[in-house]
């Protein structure tokens, strides 16, 4: 993904819908990679896949990038 541009952030965990989880990178320095581990809340996800919108006048003109996240269990 591209960095030094303002963009929201769509996460969803573990392909459920009803888990997405908006942010603001108003830095425009998050960066994210398929294949990646990151930790939210706590436990680790890998990075699925990373998709981007382009903005909308809905979402004050800023692209939207939708990260996929599958959990990371431990062994």
């Amino acid at each position: 993904m591209k960095k030094g541009c303002f963009k929201h952030i769509v996460y969803r965990y573990s392909g459920d819908q009803n888990s997405d989880e908006v942010e603001f990178d108003g830095s425009g320095k998050l960066a994210f990679m398929t294949g990646d581990i990151i930790s939210r809340h706590g436990k680790s996800w890998r990075i699925e896949s990373v998709k981007q919108e382009p903005g909308s006048e809905t979402l004050m003109g800023l692209p939207t990038y939708w990260v996929y996240l599958s959990r990371v269990v431990a062994n």
